[in-house]
């Protein structure tokens, strides 16, 4: 196999905004680095025909590396407990375990019940830090664990919850859907959800008059005052993928069921510290760790969760400020990886762009474009094409669980 970087920017590709002329942020952003892959390679759009969930974050890395979801995708959460390496067996089902930010209409609700009178203020919990979750999630397991309930920890907002020999159908919705909302529409539903509404209810009770978020309030931060609960799934295992590919593989992300999906296939991970903002120093970081792995590995998927840029202290950033985050992904990251192609003309980059998690309204942002770029030798460039959504709209739509595989074959 032709030595491949993946690079998935996640959450880039959504609505259209107003305020960029009634374009998307891909439509918008200046990406020289982007358009020259793009005028030397092959340009289309890609998800899983016939499936109906979006097509982003460790789904799509799944179907790439040639896992088909209906199989292989249980849900987020056990790909957590992957990452973080919390075994489960057949009848346990892992959580993701956010701690988010509620508010009331006159202050942070601590009086309130558990229900409507409860909106969702930060599904980040307000920023907060790894070493303050920490006491948080110690405290939780003081008083809520169980025989069959277990909690981990993860890092700032993002843990798991495990519920050994979970019975019942329990269906649970993303905290960012219900940002600013009344919680009641969202909380967890069907057979079982009793059991994860209670506990819920519970860490908020535990978590509103804990020391740490007090500090935080005093120091003019929000507090991290309940768990939130979704994202459920359970025990996969899948084959690896050297058992189809003789390839020696990387992934590297900050999000946790990412880092799970490369585990549980058999290669290598590494999972960095997400910075927000599309700080630079930190995607100078990403790409000083991919180019030298690139020289001892074949494939090397980088994930960068675009999304996780898009809100700050529970507000959305401005469209104009997403444009600046791409402009600098653009000449950090893929500007790194477009030399490496200039250096070296065996290297093939994958660059795929999927909507965010938390937002699909239109047909717009339902769209995946990629390119695969085989070097300059691969076309003569066309300057008349650029990656986006646009450009790939009316492009059949490619099977992704084949796209590594047909492009393997060329070496």
């Amino acid at each position: 196999m032709r030595k491949t970087i993946v690079i998935h920017v996640d959450g880039l590709t959504g609505q259209s905004f107003q305020e960029l002329g009634n374009q998307t942020v891909l439509q918008s952003a200046r990406t020289p680095h982007l358009d020259e892959l793009a005028g030397h390679g092959e340009l289309g759009r890609l998800g899983v025909p016939r499936e109906t969930r979006p097509f982003c974050g460790e789904m799509a890395l799944l179907a790439l590396l040639g896992y088909h979801p209906h199989k292989w995708y249980t849900g987020p959460g056990a790909f957590e407990a992957g990452g973080l390496e919390v075994v489960l067996d057949a009848h346990d089902v892992a959580y993701l375990c956010h701690l988010v930010t509620l508010r009331g209409q006159d202050g942070w609700g601590d009086g309130k019940k558990f229900g409507p009178q409860l909106f969702m203020d930060d599904p980040l919990g307000g920023g907060i830090e790894t070493e303050e979750a920490r006491e948080l999630i110690d405290a939780i397991n003081e008083q809520l664990i169980s025989e069959n309930i277990h909690f981990y920890m993860g890092s700032h907002h993002r843990h798991l919850m495990v519920w050994v020999g979970a019975s019942g159908k329990v269906a649970c919705r993303n905290p960012h859907e219900a940002l600013g909302q009344s919680i009641e529409a969202f909380l967890p539903t069907g057979d079982g959800s009793q059991i994860l509404r209670e506990l819920m209810a519970a860490s908020r009770a535990i978590l509103c008059h804990h020391p740490v978020n007090k500090e935080r309030l005093d120091a003019g931060l929000k507090p991290a005052n309940c768990l939130w609960l979704w994202g459920p799934g359970k025990a996969v295992e899948l084959p690896h993928l050297k058992e189809r590919w003789p390839v020696k593989g990387m992934v590297i992300s900050p999000d946790g069921p990412y880092v799970g999906v490369g585990m549980a296939a058999g290669l290598q991970t590494v999972k960095v510290e997400n910075v927000g903002g599309g700080d630079v120093a930190w995607l100078q970081e990403l790409a000083n760790r991919t180019s030298p792995v690139l020289e001892t590995h074949d494939l090397v998927c980088l994930h960068i969760p675009f999304y996780a840029w898009g809100l700050k202290d529970g507000q959305a950033v401005p469209p104009s400020q997403l444009v600046e985050y791409l402009q600098r992904v653009d000449e950090q990251v893929i500007g790194a990886m477009h030399q490496s192609v200039e250096k070296n003309d065996s290297l093939r980059i994958v660059v795929l762009c999927t909507p965010s998690p938390h937002r699909q309204e239109d047909g717009v942002s339902a769209i995946s474009p990629y390119l695969v770029c085989e070097g300059r030798k691969g076309k003569p460039e066309d300057h008349a094409v650029r990656l986006n959504e646009r450009e790939v709209a009316n492009r059949p739509l490619r099977d992704a669980t084949k796209l590594l595989e047909r492009v393997a074959g060329k070496n």
